[in-house]
């Protein structure tokens, strides 16, 4: 009876450490899947960065649209650090973007006639006028920012 009982014990010990080996191999696999995951967001902050800088520098330098610089910028942002981008310094960006969301881009823009433009065009340009100061010292701010990181 004792030998029985031997084997049973024996019998759950192998099945205890089967499982133990089992969910440290699964403990194994989480973890590397967070190093894999943490390195990736690691890569595409630092993208992001160099996405903002060149952004910010064509933006001060009057390379690109004004509206088009503060939406994009904005997106990137958003992307990078939301908490930063809701703060009160770069509210402009939000303002210009959420102002401009129904203006059709890429092909659908293409495809307007002149005269279907030029309502944005007149919505674009009185924007510009009332926030391109604000939006100008929002994107030196942030330039300056990511340059010291």
């Amino acid at each position: 009876m004792q030998t029985f009982a031997t084997g049973w014990l024996l019998a759950g010990a192998a099945c205890i450490l089967g499982l133990a080996a089992y969910a440290a191999l699964l403990w194994r696999r989480v973890w590397l899947a967070k190093q894999q995951r943490e390195q990736q967001l690691s890569v595409q902050k630092k993208q992001r960065h160099e996405d903002l800088l060149v952004l910010a520098n064509g933006f001060l330098s009057g390379q690109m649209p004004w509206a088009e610089g503060c939406i994009r910028i904005k997106v990137i942002l958003d992307h990078y650090d939301a908490e930063m981008s809701m703060h009160s310094d770069y509210h402009v960006l939000q303002t210009v973007f959420s102002a401009t969301q129904h203006i059709p881009s890429h092909d659908a823009w293409r495809q307007l006639s002149s005269a279907e433009k030029k309502p944005f065009q007149q919505l674009l340009a009185e924007l510009e006028l009332k926030h391109k100061q604000e939006s100008i010292r929002a994107v030196q701010q942030l330039l300056t920012y990511l340059q010291a990181s």
